[in-house]
């Protein structure tokens, strides 16, 4: 069977992922081992604003939770750059992501080790501030090694179903309707919990400052419980179900065609939320059918929404009479 175009690009993007977290357990085993015999049995696994230690932890709890963290990472990492596979921009971001935290997580690690060795007692440990800045520049290092190695994106990668039908909903000259639909998503407050959740721990053991992006992603996410599609002759509007605010509206002026597809949020999004990629962008709370709009600008345009079909019908019919309605006036 021949092989596909994009399948070694696929294989790189992977390993650009799984590597960085495999080379550095390694990394952190060897420090560990070596240093084992002098390191106190009561570390310090994090040093405050001041300089100084103000979290500790054994030692074989300080390794299990780094051993976790990376293994997670190239787990993680390595399984999602797999499965979006057929959305290579957003392959290549989250390959890069995935090796990049292994590299900074893995020196701060190696660092503390360090700090810690030949100490008697552990709140004496103090971390130089330098240590923070040659795990950023490895780190950045490896961004732009990974990016490099990833490749671009070829225009064979690119997969996207077109949108199905392009049917119209009969409407009377003088009549005019409206459609609208609650579209939930499990995925996204689950997410968004976890997130949180993560950021809280991150906080009260190393730090918030570090914990704050946890905390500002994962708050909005756990109230993403669904959003309220319209469909109308204001166009398709998409608004929070918890909240007024923010709403997105793509108005019918913008809207050249209205059909409906099925959509995987990761294979071809990369992921929940709102989501943009070249060619495609929309709100995608989960797997399954979806508005799809070709957009005047040759772009599409996806909602994740029950009876979408009648919802791009409706769409199709008051497009074209806003479209008449502007020739009219322009005549």
């Amino acid at each position: 069977m021949p092989q596909s175009p994009a399948a070694p690009l696929n294989a790189r993007r992977v390993l650009v992922a799984v590597v960085p977290p495999v080379l550095v357990v390694g990394a952190v085993l060897v420090t560990f081992l070596s240093l084992r015999d002098r390191l106190p049995g009561r570390m310090a696994v994090h040093i405050g604003s001041g300089g100084h230690a103000d979290g500790f932890s054994g030692q074989g709890s300080f390794l299990a939770t780094a051993l976790g963290v990376l293994i997670g990472d190239g787990v993680l990492f390595g399984a999602l750059t797999y499965w979006i596979r057929t959305t290579p921009g957003v392959q290549r971001v989250i390959a890069v992501i995935g090796g990049t935290v292994a590299v900074l997580t893995g020196w701060l690690i190696v660092a503390v080790l360090l700090a810690n060795s030949d100490v008697a007692d552990a709140s004496s440990v103090t971390l130089p501030g330098a240590q923070a800045a040659l795990a950023f520049a490895a780190a950045a290092v490896y961004a732009a090694i990974g990016w490099l190695i990833c490749g671009k994106a070829k225009e064979s990668e690119a997969v996207s179903a077109p949108s199905t039908g392009a049917e119209r909903l009969p409407l009377g000259d003088s009549e005019t309707a409206g459609w609208t639909r609650v579209a939930g998503s499990r995925v996204l407050p689950v997410t968004g919990v976890l997130v949180a959740a993560a950021g809280i721990v991150i906080g009260f053991t190393t730090g918030w400052l570090p914990a704050l992006p946890l905390l500002i992603t994962g708050a909005p996410m756990a109230l993403l419980t669904g959003a309220r599609v319209t469909a109308d002759r204001r166009g398709i509007t998409v608004t929070p179900s918890l909240t007024p605010w923010p709403r997105l509206n793509v108005p019918l002026e913008r809207i050249a065609e209205a059909g409906h597809r099925t959509v995987n949020p990761v294979r071809d999004f990369g992921g929940w939320g709102y989501r943009a990629r070249p060619g495609a962008s929309g709100i995608v709370l989960r797997s399954g059918d979806a508005i799809s709009a070709r957009l005047t600008t040759g772009s599409e345009f996806v909602v994740t929404v029950d009876d979408a079909a009648t919802a791009a019908a409706l769409l199709n019919t008051l497009a074209e009479r806003e479209r008449e309605r502007r020739t009219a006036a322009g005549g």
